[in-house]
């Protein structure tokens, strides 16, 4: 592997090169020596300094705009255009199901989880202050007008759940029905109800984008539901 390239792309420079190795080897290559804890550290590290950054420099958001353009910022798609961004993927050491090698790895998920892996790497082989200022760096490389992005990116789920609780006293219900192919290329599908009418369908290559599919396609048959009642 070389590490200079991964280096300069991610723009640190590794002390531990051993964490460069487990953040971007799939388990498919090795069960036990793999990126998912690696993964598990990062989602909360990014969460923790995406958190701090819109808590600093949006004084005038309440907590649940909070929770919402956070969730904007470090959902699958984000990650997957940052890690898109600085051109990781072709490193990832993975295998398909056949056993040949598939070193591009263009599953959308596996990118996206290897990039939180890196940050957990950046964050145990430094600080806290160095992973944060590594991907704020790369968050504005892909979105420098973040208002923009956050606008574009809401959490459908959230706004769903506030307007159903606002009209019913109810809160809207998620089931996963269905899911297709291998767990490194999977398509989840889930119905979203309310008070145990079917409202949508939603399909993504995790179950939280699938959730979030379907929580936009329930607001607006909700929408027109409250429409046709007045």
């Amino acid at each position: 592997m070389n590490y200079n390239i991964i280096e300069k792309r991610i723009g640190y420079s590794f002390k531990d090169k051993s964490l460069i190795d487990l953040a971007f080897t799939h388990k498919s290559v090795s069960a036990e020596k793999n990126y998912e804890r690696l993964e598990f550290l990062g989602d909360a590290v990014i969460g923790a300094i995406v958190t701090e950054y819109l808590y600093k420099n949006y004084k005038n958001l309440n907590e649940g705009e909070l929770s919402k353009y956070r969730a904007s910022l470090v959902r699958l798609d984000a990650l997957y255009n940052i890690a898109q961004n600085i051109k990781i993927s072709e490193f990832i050491i993975k295998e398909r199901d056949n056993g040949a090698a598939d070193l591009k790895a263009k599953n959308k998920r596996v990118i996206g989880n290897v990039y939180e892996a890196v940050i957990g790497a950046v964050f145990l082989d430094s600080s806290f202050e160095k992973a944060k200022e590594i991907l704020l760096q790369h968050i504005l490389k892909v979105t420098p007008d973040i208002d923009e992005e956050i606008l574009k990116n809401s959490d459908f789920k959230t706004e769903l759940q506030e307007m159903v609780q606002k009209e019913t006293g109810r809160t809207p219900k998620y089931h996963t029905i269905n899911k297709e192919g291998p767990d490194h290329n999977a398509v989840f599908t889930i119905c979203v109800k309310i008070d145990d009418e079917i409202f949508a369908l939603g399909r993504g290559n995790t179950k939280k984008d699938a959730e979030q599919n379907g929580a936009e396609i329930a607001i607006k048959k909700f929408m027109e539901k409250l429409n046709d009642k007045k």
